[in-house]
């Protein structure tokens, strides 16, 4: 077995990243942040295995990524005109590399625990299932997991909407694959989900640990709140 885990990551580009908590977050601090949870889950990557692969967008995003991300690094463009297309084509790369199983992790999550990574390696590497996946609260996926690509697999998805994960799910029964779903956890895409988090870390000290970059950038911007936190007026 020699597993590697691929993280889906936007480039921290004002007005590209994390746009959706602008406001209340100004577009630079919204891509801040983005870059923080990029950092929190390469961190929880690394914790499980060594061979991680950094999946970017745009094309120019290495160069805004790498002088904050670990040297040991693999990376490879995103390639294609939907996620679907994208993860096939990042998980296709691993696969030329050697590496299997493979998990994609979107760098939405920081707080997922890694011990949800390791069921999903454990299950692929010791054939009890054909698939993992983790559902997000809006009814997407944080994780993908497979040996190696599955044609077919990506068709028919309405992407970044409630229906990608059951759609996916419903791809996997008709290719009678195995699926194994573990426990739900949640994307930080809006700024309900923001407060989420943010209760998260006031109440966790698990969360806190995972991810301490996150939790350092919400302390110096004022933003690690109670659940009475009122958002700031945009300018």
């Amino acid at each position: 077995m020699r597993p590697a885990i691929i993280v889906m990551v936007k480039a921290p580009k004002a007005g590209f990243a994390k746009t959706r908590l602008n406001p209340p977050l100004s577009q630079s601090e919204a891509a801040s942040l983005a870059l923080c949870f990029v950092q929190d889950v390469i961190k929880s990557a690394e914790s499980v295995t060594p061979n991680v692969i950094v999946a970017f967008t745009p094309d120019d995003g290495r160069g805004m990524l790498q002088a904050s991300l670990p040297n040991q690094l693999l990376w490879v463009k995103q390639q294609g005109v939907d996620l679907g297309e994208r993860l096939n084509s990042a998980i296709t790369y691993a696969g030329d590399l050697g590496f299997s199983p493979v998990v994609a992790l979107g760098a939405d999550s920081p707080t997922v625990p890694p011990s949800y990574i390791e069921t999903a390696f454990d299950a692929l590497a010791h054939d009890k299932t054909d698939v993992v996946l983790g559902p997000t609260t809006d009814g997407g996926y944080y994780l993908l997991g497979l040996r190696k690509t599955v044609p077919n697999l990506f068709q028919n998805i309405a992407w970044s909407t409630p229906r990608t994960f059951h759609q996916t799910a419903h791809n996997i029964k008709q290719l009678n694959l195995r699926l194994l779903e573990i426990p739900q956890w949640y994307d930080v895409d809006t700024f309900a989900d923001l407060s989420r988090l943010c209760n998260e870390l006031n109440s966790d000290q698990e969360a806190r640990s995972l991810a301490q970059t996150t939790h350092k950038w919400l302390l110096a911007h004022g933003l690690l709140c109670s659940t009475d936190y009122k958002p700031r007026k945009a300018p």
